[in-house]
């Protein structure tokens, strides 16, 4: 019951108080420029999925007025993922939830449908408990299910805060330079799925380490 409160005042209260100092916060980030040719590549695509880490989530939203396309995020049906979703909202970006029977997997036949309507999905692929920038298979699925290509989205940000959480989340303070490496992901359509969820893990791991992601451990090997 007091969880239950808490989330009611944060997201009823709290979350219409801050969005605006957030916003603002946003717009001062020193936006590096995306790649044009795969940004073009990204619009055009009939079905796209951005692929990203989920810590990398804030960072991103300063990058959403580029894609010149309705934007979706897949969440979880828990309250943590409803207070994403009702946060993406102040930023015009709508949310699909997991499937309820399988909190793994998102409902493939709504994340298609908003395929079909020419929305872009954007799907954490540490999600929804981690382990942080270890990437699993149902973006893949997803992709494969609803036959979109995938992109992969990773972003940086210099002098910030990071937050105590399992997604090693990070904000950068006002007027900071941050970054969004935007590149085609194309595994070749073999080796199976396993073969698939590491050449995307290696694929994403090599873009957070040339931007040099503040979600990386010093120095680690981990995930090569």
């Amino acid at each position: 019951m007091v969880r239950r409160l808490r989330f009611f005042v944060i997201q009823k209260l709290v979350l219409p108080l801050a969005i605006v100092p957030f916003r603002l916060l946003v717009w001062s980030w020193r936006k590096r420029e995306l790649d044009a040719a795969t940004l073009r590549d990204l619009v055009e695509s009939p079905r796209a999925v951005l692929a990203t880490y989920h810590g990398m989530f804030l960072q991103l939203l300063a990058y959403a007025p580029f894609v010149k396309r309705r934007l979706f995020v897949v969440v979880t049906p828990s309250r943590d993922g409803r207070l994403l979703g009702a946060m993406l909202r102040y930023f015009g970006i709508d949310h699909v939830a997991l499937a309820k029977d399988n909190r793994g997997v998102a409902d493939s036949r709504d994340f298609a449908r908003r395929l079909d309507d020419v929305d872009i999905g954007i799907v954490a692929v540490d999600g929804p408990r981690g382990p942080a920038c270890v990437a699993q298979a149902h973006v893949l699925r997803l992709a494969q299910a609803s036959r979109a290509r995938v992109f992969i989205a990773i972003t940086s940000g210099h002098r910030g805060i990071h937050f105590k959480s399992w997604d090693r989340s990070y904000l950068p303070l006002p007027f900071s330079r941050i970054e969004c490496r935007l590149e085609a992901f194309d595994d070749g359509g073999s080796g199976g799925q396993s073969a698939g969820v590491g050449a995307l893990q290696a694929a994403m791991m090599r873009a957070s380490r040339e931007v040099n992601s503040p979600l990386l451990e010093p120095r680690s090997e981990t995930n090569a």
